[in-house]
């Protein structure tokens, strides 16, 4: 009876030391990681802010790999906040990119706003930190790995 006990408590050890993810797992392994894991990437702005892990390569533009939901929030009233999908779409960006904006400066009762021109790149390889969730909320930070951007071509779509 105790080689039994010692036999299934020595396998259930080994399948969670196999479940373990380290810097040397492979990001396919890290994202079909179930359980406590933490994954804290940059994001890309098209529109609204999309994780690195869900954008590929689609020529000069970086896009979703998949449709995302396109939400409108009700935030008139005293009730609360009601949100309703309207669409899903696949969502881009160009890689390197030139943003216009009005900067409004509202002080002595009037409004004074000079247009404004950003310009930068959306880099193709990142740095995405990992954590594991522990008791009480905690997070304890694991490891970063490098993350490139892949080709759409190359991915299925999700």
């Amino acid at each position: 009876m105790k080689k039994i006990i010692l036999s299934i408590a020595t396998l259930l050890l080994a399948q969670t030391a196999s479940a373990e993810i380290t810097a040397n797992s492979s990001w396919e392994e890290i994202f079909a990681a179930k359980g406590p894991y933490r994954i804290h990437a940059p994001v890309v702005y098209m529109g609204r802010a999309i994780d690195y892990t869900y954008v590929c390569k689609d020529g000069q533009n970086l896009r979703t790999i998949g449709p995302v939901d396109i939400v409108y929030n009700d935030n008139y009233g005293d009730g609360p906040t009601k949100f309703e999908v309207v669409r899903s779409e696949v969502l881009s960006t160009p890689i390197n990119f030139v943003q216009k904006e009005d900067f409004c400066d509202a002080s002595y009762s009037r409004v004074l706003c000079t247009p404004m021109t950003y310009s930068g790149s959306y880099p193709l390889t990142v740095e995405i930190s990992v954590g594991r969730k522990m008791n009480k909320g905690r997070e304890v930070y694991m490891f970063t790995k490098s993350y490139t951007v892949p080709d759409c071509a190359s991915v299925d779509v999700k």
